[in-house]
């Protein structure tokens, strides 16, 4: 026998103390405690100390073996004390009534002293099992509430430093634009006063650093703008051929430039909820790319569709190859890491991503030797 058996008590009830002699002897590897009435099992049962198992007679004057397990069951300390009964009924009734209030097994008298043993092992066992399987449960319960706590905190301290982020990123961008609206002034008005060739040609490199750098600020303050409280921000109802025609239109001289065929394939009704500056400036950033990176005399198709619910906007040029396996990477804030298609690493594609994410807009980018496409995905309206 399992040595965790015989720690175990059984509470032997029955009023005939010859039974009760029988099956002391029969369990006398086991602890015992002895009732002779349904008054004084339930006194015993329901103390501080239950026993593990209950062999319960159910003919017995004053209150019968079916009232103490009712009893027994409506009790918290002994609802799951697992409880045979013994007994000289046989009929299927019995049986069935035995089970019904609760019983875990019924063995008819007179019985076989190896088959009771066995059946009384094998509800021990069944309850050690339980309450290992509970203790278990309880123990896992304690690592679930410190792991959430743990959890939680992590959160917390991940919105804090997000938060000091984002209050960072706006900081600074506003402290640019300041100084930077002075050099800017003083640059221009150099440029329009200086006629050295080699001043001028020192100021001309000098207005494209300082445009860059005035481009960058604007561009980092309204990608903090728009992941602060961009999801707040009023929407209106936006027709997306019309911003794009407008991009397009000021993007003319520097396609002809490039000998670019410049089309524009626009659908009907692609309409979309959205923040019109942001959208302008997100197809401006796809627009501004197609030409700058498309080899000189090929074609630049802007073109929107609506289909299935989806309005999309689509750019596509014929110039670099993007490598497929660093596709995601360029939506990222200096995503490639190094030159892609010009000495330029920024943050032109992390601005379009910013803008998707409170539109809950999506991108899809392919590249192959023949062509490069950027989609934006929207939920249309009507």
């Amino acid at each position: 026998m399992e040595d965790f058996l015989l720690n175990k008590t059984i509470l032997i009830v029955d009023d005939t103390p010859e039974n009760i002699d029988v099956l002391q002897g029969l369990l006398a590897d086991f602890k015992k405690k002895v009732a002779t009435s349904g008054e004084r099992a339930l006194k015993i049962a329901l103390s501080d100390n239950p026993p593990d198992l209950i062999l319960l007679d159910i003919m017995m004057p004053e209150m019968d073996g079916y009232e103490v397990c009712r009893r027994l069951r409506k009790d918290e300390r002994t609802k799951d004390v697992p409880v045979i009964f013994l007994s000289a009924k046989t009929a299927k009734e019995d049986i069935v009534n035995g089970l019904l209030v609760g019983g875990q097994d019924y063995v008819t008298k007179p019985f076989d002293s190896h088959e009771l043993m066995e059946r009384v092992k094998t509800q021990l066992e069944l309850r050690h099992q339980k309450e290992l399987l509970k203790n278990m449960n309880v123990v896992l319960e304690e690592k679930v509430k410190e792991r959430t706590i743990e959890l939680d905190k992590a959160n917390k301290q991940l919105i804090v430093l997000d938060e000091a982020k984002n209050s960072f990123l706006n900081l600074i961008s506003h402290e640019i634009r300041t100084p930077l609206n002075g050099i800017v002034g003083s640059t221009y008005f150099l440029s329009e006063t200086i006629n050295d060739p080699e001043l001028t040609e020192f100021l001309d490199m000098l207005k494209e650093s300082v445009d860059r750098l005035d481009n960058f600020s604007k561009t980092a303050l309204e990608i903090t703008q728009m992941r602060t409280v961009g999801k707040e921000m009023k929407k209106t109802k936006l027709n997306l051929s019309s911003i794009a025609k407008e991009v397009m239109g000021e993007y003319l001289d520097k396609a002809k430039e490039k000998g670019l065929i410049f089309r524009g394939q626009f659908a009907d009704n692609d309409n979309m909820m959205g923040i019109k500056e942001y959208l302008k400036n997100a197809i401006d950033e796809l627009v501004s790319n197609a030409v700058k990176f498309s080899h000189e005399n090929t074609e630049v198709i802007i073109k929107t569709t609506v289909e299935n619910g989806k309005v999309k906007l689509t750019t596509t040029d014929n110039g670099e190859l993007i490598p497929h396996d660093r596709i995601e990477e360029i939506i990222k804030p200096f995503g490639l890491g190094k030159d892609h298609y010009d000495k330029n690493v920024g943050l032109g594609l992390t601005y379009v991503q910013a803008f998707l994410d409170i539109h809950n807009g999506q991108i899809e980018i392919s590249s192959t030797t023949e062509e490069t496409k950027f989609t934006l995905v929207f939920n249309t309206i009507d």
